[in-house]
């Protein structure tokens, strides 16, 4: 494998969930995530049906805002926009959501093994990243939150971030997919939630 393959976002995918779990991953997925020949990008279009924050959670993200990572409202069946660039030794992820008639509200992020396997927003906010299979599907959950300040990574303990993320990517067949995402903070219970169906394009 050459470096340049390692860091697809497949791969980071295989190598964080070892042989076993990666075989028991549906092929529908992995082909999924499987960048082309001499691509840079892999593009995922749908709607997605429910996008929700409670009272407390739209305030945390009216609070974090100027970081992009929430949407502060509730809406249903937008469109929505999922693109994973490849660079050299990085991932970059975009995620659009088209809730209304204004500019879409756009959420980017950094996906990287360095030095271990996380995903980082804006200002050095990020988290850490476990990945399992569940029945066929690929499960994403936080390990933990942190803020980055030059080379040191600092712990936000779990109370004060926005809470245990988790996002379950559930095939339905070979082109259509369904995300489901949830957020709930260990006071506050639910925060967010998201979910949606999608295909490759």
């Amino acid at each position: 494998m050459s470096n340049s393959d390692s860091h697809t976002f497949a791969n980071l995918i295989r190598i964080e969930l070892g042989e076993t779990q990666w075989h028991n991953l549906h092929p529908d997925i992995i082909q999924r995530f499987t960048l082309p020949a001499r691509a840079k990008h892999l593009r995922y279009t749908g709607v997605i049906n429910w996008v929700y924050c409670s009272p407390i959670g739209k305030l945390i993200a009216l609070i974090l805002k100027p970081l992009e990572l929430l949407p502060a409202l509730c809406a249903r069946d937008s469109q929505f926009e999922f693109v994973i660039n490849h660079q050299v030794n990085q991932i970059n992820k975009r995620r659009r959501y088209f809730l209304d008639s204004n500019t879409p509200f756009t959420f980017h992020s950094l996906f990287t093994q360095q030095p271990t396997l996380h995903e980082e927003f804006k200002a050095g906010l990020g988290m850490n990243l476990k990945l399992s299979v569940t029945n066929g599907n690929l499960l994403f959950q936080d390990r933990g939150y942190f803020w980055r300040i030059g080379k040191w990574r600092i712990p936000v303990p779990r109370w004060c971030s926005i809470g245990k993320f988790e996002l379950l990517h559930r095939n339905i067949d070979r082109r259509y997919f369904q995300v489901i995402i949830r957020i709930s903070h260990p006071l506050f219970g639910v925060l967010f939630y998201q979910r949606g169906n999608f295909l490759k394009t």
